[in-house]
């Protein structure tokens, strides 16, 4: 961000061109990057075994950086989406085919996005698209949606009524700070009994809200929350609700 240096000195965030500019004690994934670029074949052999496993290994790490920004940095959560989106850039760009097709590009076109916001400027590539009618809700927020729906069900197999499941649910939610879709009021259990009804009637399981709902309640998840003493399973479905909107959300407020 502007007036902040991450580590050596370097602007957290840069343009991607500028990574090939770096001093000689370049970090290892960098230097890794730099020695092994466009020497991959898209058919891995044993003998690139060794490397592809070291590009995996810088490769999450990089990421679980990425998280770490994503969740602490003031910013929205742009260093850390600009970091992961190197993380990916870098690792395209290890094999030899995918570097002659210039298949990074649409990242490194996302990253300069992501710099000139804080420089004030707005690519085309974010600029919104004006259109009639609502706007539909966006794909984290059809998440958190799903994740509700699925706690509602987790809180009633823990032997809450739904009535009761619903408005702990609104209110755990409020508590986060998390706004309905449409208006500027609070999550209520009308608005979560909503959502309920809308998971349930997508029958083609292909929206975000139903498959978090589905991934949340699959057999292997069910059978550890069940296997919890009820007291202990709502708070852990209240607490796990919790968690993940804090994990999508940079900046918002843990419940008190």
């Amino acid at each position: 961000m502007p007036g902040r240096k991450a580590r050596g000195g370097a602007s957290p965030l840069k343009r991607p061109a500028a990574i090939l500019r770096r001093a000689p004690d370049d970090p290892p994934f960098l230097e890794f990057w730099k020695r092994t670029k466009g020497t991959l074949p898209e058919k891995i052999k044993e003998a690139d075994l060794s490397t592809l496993n070291l590009a995996l290994g810088f490769l999450f790490n990089r990421l679980r950086e990425a998280r770490a920004q994503f969740k602490q940095e003031a910013d929205n959560g742009r260093r850390g989406a600009f970091t992961a989106l190197g993380a990916f850039h870098m690792f395209i760009t290890l094999f030899k085919k995918p570097l002659e097709e210039t298949l990074h590009v649409p990242i490194v076109r996302l990253q300069d996005a992501l710099v000139g916001l804080e420089q004030n400027r707005i690519e085309p590539i974010l600029k919104p698209v004006r259109r009639r009618g609502r706007a539909r809700s966006g794909h984290a927020y059809d998440s958190i949606r799903g994740n509700a729906v699925a706690t509602v069900q987790r809180l009633q197999q823990a032997g809450l009524a739904l009535n009761d499941a619903l408005q702990a649910v609104a209110r755990q939610l409020s508590h986060l700070g998390v706004r309905p879709e449409r208006g500027s009021g609070t999550v209520t259990a009308t608005t979560v009994r909503n959502w309920c009804d809308e998971v349930s009637s997508d029958v083609s399981r292909q929206t975000t809200a139903a498959l978090m709902y589905d991934h949340i309640l699959s057999p292997e998840e069910n059978k550890r929350f069940l296997a919890l003493p009820k007291d202990r399973a709502k708070q852990f479905a209240l607490r796990s609700l919790s968690s993940y909107v804090l994990s999508i959300s940079p900046g918002r407020q843990k419940p008190t």
